[in-house]
């Protein structure tokens, strides 16, 4: 779906231990090598919301600035930044849950949707894929729009990889029947 992010752990390694020092420079190389990822994560997860997107962004970012001297270095850079950004959205929606308990969101957070049906097959993909739970997106995100192997998706969720398979499958199965009907019909055997 998107670009692998190709990480190279001899430079992430300066990176970090630069972070852990509060190096401007080294916080900076660390946003710009992965801003983008991120956001993009981000954007899926929280089904388009550019300003929500961009708010988990700097929130990421700002967890990873202050935990950067505490990372034990068990994982890559880039695993223990998906956990963190996995983290960010899944509060983002919990933060949305209880301001919908008090009626607090903008008109902006609850956009209208057309009644039409989409003509393009990868909006279709892109909103079915949306309306899976957090917990399943977020499994889907990773390992079809990252390309993460299922011991990483496991590492950056915390769960383990028998979970990963098991939230895929179920994925795959809602997605299957959410999206049947793009199938072509083919000869009946």
């Amino acid at each position: 779906m998107g670009k692998v992010l190709v990480a190279e752990p001899e430079l992430d390694a300066d990176i970090l231990e630069g972070c852990r020092r509060g190096d401007p420079r080294a916080q900076r190389a660390v946003f710009e090598r992965y801003r983008d990822r991120v956001f993009s994560i981000a954007l899926h997860f929280l089904k388009g919301e550019h300003a929500a997107a961009q708010d988990v962004t700097q929130e990421v970012f700002v967890r990873v600035f202050r935990a950067a001297p505490s990372f034990r270095q068990d994982a890559r850079l880039s695993t223990w930044l998906y956990r963190i950004v996995a983290n960010a959205c899944l509060d983002e929606l919990r933060r949305r849950r209880r301001l919908l308990l008090f009626g607090d969101l903008p008109p902006t957070l609850h956009p209208v949707v057309s009644a039409a049906e989409p003509a393009d097959p990868d909006a279709e993909v892109t909103r079915a894929v949306s309306r899976l739970s957090p917990r399943l997106r977020m499994a889907v995100l990773l390992r079809y729009f990252d390309d993460l192997s299922y011991h990483e998706i496991a590492h950056a969720l915390g769960v383990t990889p028998g979970t990963v398979a098991s939230r895929l499958s179920r994925a795959h199965a809602i997605l299957a029947r959410d999206l049947a009907h793009l199938r072509p019909a083919g000869p009946s055997s």
